[in-house]
């Protein structure tokens, strides 16, 4: 508490003996002691009342402002750093909402889109259909194929002939 090396507290005791006494000294001895006793009990108490104010929510601003004063710089780079994080997360709401609602309108359009899947058996139908016209427009084509391919044997047979 004091800084007092013992060649100093010494001089003190000295100085004390000289000037209260051999008798008075014991007396105003342990009145000191009692009054640092009664000081220590009462700096413990306010500390215990000042940390229980201090850590009440409502108190919160007050130290905030008190921190800010002690130390600016620190208090102003953690202020940066909650309000970079707060629009951080506003962000990241805002795109978990954006995909929510993209989510929701494709669900939508499926869900749209539905009933025509349910008509895939007559469209199935209609794709062996025309499956069977592509079947038909294929031999179609190769009996093109095979008359052009006589049609020139007989040009050429013809040619023969002349």
């Amino acid at each position: 508490m004091f800084n007092i090396t013992p060649g100093e507290f010494l001089m003190i005791a000295m100085l004390a003996l000289i000037v209260l006494g051999p008798e008075r000294l014991p007396d105003m001895a342990r009145n000191l002691g009692k009054m640092i006793h009664k000081l220590r009990t009462l700096t413990a108490g306010l500390q215990d009342t000042v940390s229980s104010i201090s850590d009440d929510p409502s108190m919160k601003p007050l130290k905030d402002l008190g921190e800010l004063a002690t130390r600016p710089r620190q208090k102003l780079a953690q202020f940066a750093a909650e309000a970079e994080a707060e629009e951080r997360a506003d962000r990241i709401a805002k795109e978990r909402e954006e995909m929510d609602r993209q989510q929701r309108e494709l669900e939508e359009s499926r869900v749209g889109e539905a009933p025509e899947e349910s008509e895939s058996p007559e469209t199935g139908s209609n794709a062996k259909a025309s499956d069977a016209e592509v079947g038909d427009s294929g031999n179609t084509s190769a009996n093109a194929v095979t008359s052009d391919a006589s049609e020139s044997n007989h040009a050429v047979d013809g040619s023969g002939d002349q």
